[in-house]
């Protein structure tokens, strides 16, 4: 089983030290995140999260983003849940919710993670 990078969780950029982990939001455009000054808490925890998920399930995409389908126009999907050795993430429900009189799109994300019995 591997193990996750820093820049497959937390972006390409992503570094670490002793006492700081940075983490540089331009990674997390491809994601949906636009970088601000002001970004609140909420968007930043989502747009890491969508970023670690994205390694474990998803759909594959081309150069621009687009979903690639196959002959049937089916998206062409990947699912990696097994392949990591104490992680595991992946999306359990989307739907459409109605809240302050605006729609959103509420999805759950479901993480096991995983230690080892001393």
């Amino acid at each position: 089983m591997l193990s996750l990078t820093l820049a497959q969780l937390f972006g390409v950029n992503a570094s670490q030290t002793a006492t700081e982990l940075v983490i540089q939001k331009a990674d997390l455009v491809a994601i949906g995140l636009t970088p601000q000054s002001n970004n609140r808490a909420e968007q930043l925890l989502v747009a890491l999260l969508l970023q670690a998920l994205s390694n474990f399930y998803g759909y594959i995409t081309d150069e621009n983003g687009n979903i690639i389908t196959d002959e049937n126009n089916v998206p062409i999907g990947y699912d990696n849940r097994q392949l990591y050795e104490l992680l595991e993430m992946f999306r359990w429900d989307a739907y459409a919710k109605e809240r302050n009189g605006n729609v959103y799109l509420s999805e759950t994300i479901i993480i096991h993670s995983y230690a080892e019995a001393d």
